[in-house]
């Protein structure tokens, strides 16, 4: 399913922590990496003015960040053997991004969460923001650690949690995490995080407090959902685990990649259920800006097949 892997770098050493996995995705799927900085216009240091396109200022900055994504790709392949493309694009930063993603069509989106370049002309964080909810493709994030990872190291994806709320849109990250997992044969485990305070029968939900007994109710009606998406993917081979709990799905979520050596989030970008379980925008967001393992988002179709 990967073929083309799409990386934007801002010139910075956090910026490049998405590297190893791109790598590691590339080198397993027989993908062709694709090198991506978008060219910005900035003031000039002479002057206080906005470099012109085609004036020298411009062009020196053009050169400049060529020149770091060549150097970066002869350092790669110089280690891997794997096929790397550079492109430099032009702004505005997310639609360059996503109008090559679809032109090249790339198969996967891999970025940090956050980074300022020594070119300082990308800020990865607001690129992000920017990007998922147009992405034409899955895009995994991978938030900058300390100390920074170096280019060679290669992370495996054994464990892989995938949060569901009940929604078809929810499910439509399950095929692009499968995708990711066929290459280190990883177990997945689906996840359903039950709000207590948020009622069944409302539309929109409103918080209230839930008798023993609905609750009880809705546990049951979760798990035996769980059980049937489970049993479909079971029906591939694949090992599959559930997990149901009564919490925050944001905090739940979190404690369960703590406590289960999980390597990677899958999840859709927004989602919606009759009971809201799991409200997967703002969600997605708290897990993208918390998560200490990668984050893979798929945006879904406005109608789920």
């Amino acid at each position: 399913m990967y073929r083309a892997i799409l990386v934007p770098l801002d010139g910075s050493a956090f910026g490049e922590q998405a590297l190893p996995l791109a790598i590691s995705i590339a080198r397993r799927a027989g993908a062709t990496v694709c090198l991506a900085h978008v060219h910005t216009a900035e003031r000039s240091p002479c002057m206080d003015r906005l470099m012109q396109p085609g004036d020298a200022a411009d062009l020196h900055a053009r050169a400049a960040e060529r020149a770091y994504l060549d150097r970066l790709a002869r350092c790669i392949m110089s280690t891997h053997v794997i096929p790397i493309d550079v492109v430099l694009l032009d702004d505005p930063v997310a639609a360059a991004l996503g109008d090559h993603a679809r032109a090249a069509s790339v198969d996967l989106i891999v970025m940090s969460t956050h980074g300022r370049g020594a070119l300082g002309r990308v800020w990865l964080g607001s690129v992000t923001a920017a990007l998922v909810p147009q992405a034409p493709v899955p895009i995994l994030l991978v938030r900058p650690q300390q100390p920074l990872a170096e280019p060679n190291d290669e992370p495996v994806f054994r464990h892989i949690l995938i949060p569901l709320d009940g929604s078809p849109l929810a499910e439509q990250a399950i095929e692009p995490a499968i995708a990711l997992g066929a290459l280190t044969q990883a177990r997945y485990t689906l996840l359903q995080a039950l709000d207590p305070l948020v009622a069944e029968h409302t539309h929109p939900p409103y918080a209230v407090g839930l008798d023993q007994r609905s609750l009880a109710d809705i546990k049951e009606k979760a798990r035996a959902y769980l059980e049937r998406v489970a049993a479909r993917l079971r029906a591939q081979s694949l090992h599959v685990q559930t997990s149901l709990v009564v919490a925050l799905p944001s905090l739940a979520i979190r404690e369960y990649v703590c406590g289960q050596d999980v390597d990677l989030i899958a999840m859709a970008t927004h989602g919606h259920s009759g009971v809201s379980r799991l409200l997967l925008g703002s969600v997605t967001d708290a897990v993208v800006h918390t998560a200490d393992v990668p984050v893979l988002l798929k945006r879904p179709y406005a109608r789920a097949a």
